[in-house]
């Protein structure tokens, strides 16, 4: 059975790690620590590797023309349905796996059953972490327009480009980052820890919030590993010389973007419950 690890204030009796059948070494792990044992689950469990690569590979044939055969009604329901595993029920499967190898061994079976079940709560905080990044920012972006409009003239002719851009980066960039970043757990939260979407949220806006710096690294380093995957396929368009490898780079660095997301969602799997049981 596909264990539920919940915040220690949340659970019934003693919430030692002893009792909750979670090893020290997994609350001792650093972020690199934690992203190679995240690395070796392809190895160790299969499905998620199948399960991977088989999206990855939809994704990329969907990129290309071999699938002009099709209707596109179906190719669009097809990309649909692709971007709603990669974003949905990866994540979710790969939390449940990890938690169960964290405490007890779970499964394939049981993995996607729990994924499966949980799903509909976590289309739910999906929804409720994309309102809130988009709604906040731009209520707070109100009174900016209303001083613009009442100004009646153009703002970068009135302060500069500089002065503007900073701005609005800062009116609506950074609530919409901040947010994303308090929120980034919530999905483990839900299907791991077995909370609504509201406490879902509220159990990730806590742990982001005792454990700043650690994710802040985790921030920074995915979003390096991101660019540092996806820039080479459009850097050899600049020179002439290397443009025929552009297609090529381009598509290994797609596919090692996304599965390199795979792995990071085991991290943050056992990020989250590092963060509820120490």
């Amino acid at each position: 059975m596909s264990p539920t690890i919940e915040a220690r204030d949340d659970v019934d009796g003693c919430g030692c790690l002893d009792c909750r059948d979670v090893e020290t070494a997994t609350v001792r792990r650093s972020v690199l620590d934690t992203l190679v044992w995240s690395a070796r689950l392809f190895r160790s469990r299969p499905s998620i590797a199948l399960f991977s690569a088989a999206i990855v590979l939809t994704n990329r044939l969907l990129e290309t023309d071999s699938l002009q055969a099709i209707p596109t009604p179906a190719v669009n329901g097809l990309e649909a349905a692709t971007a709603f595993a990669f974003a949905v029920l990866i994540r979710a499967y790969v939390g449940v796996v990890v938690a169960g190898e964290l405490t007890d061994r779970v499964t394939a079976w049981e993995a996607l059953r729990r994924s499966l079940a949980r799903t509909p709560a976590l289309v739910g905080v999906f929804t409720l972490v994309v309102v809130c990044v988009l709604f906040v920012p731009f209520v707070l972006s109100v009174p900016l327009f209303v001083l613009v409009a009442a100004a009646a003239g153009n703002p970068v002719e009135l302060v500069g480009f500089p002065v503007a851009a900073a701005i609005g980066l800062s009116v609506v960039g950074v609530p919409f980052l901040l947010l994303l970043f308090k929120f980034w757990f919530a999905p483990e939260a839900c299907v791991i820890g077995g909370y609504g979407p509201l406490k879902s949220l509220r159990l990730s806006w806590r742990i982001t919030t005792n454990y700043r710096r650690k994710f802040v690294l985790v921030a920074l380093v995915v979003a390096g590993s991101g660019v540092g995957f996806f820039l080479p396929g459009s850097l050899p368009e600049i020179g002439h010389g290397l443009a025929p490898l552009a297609p090529v780079l381009r598509v290994v660095s797609a596919s090692a973007g996304e599965l390199l997301s795979v792995v990071w969602a085991g991290a943050y799997a056992q990020l989250y419950v590092q963060g509820v049981v120490d």
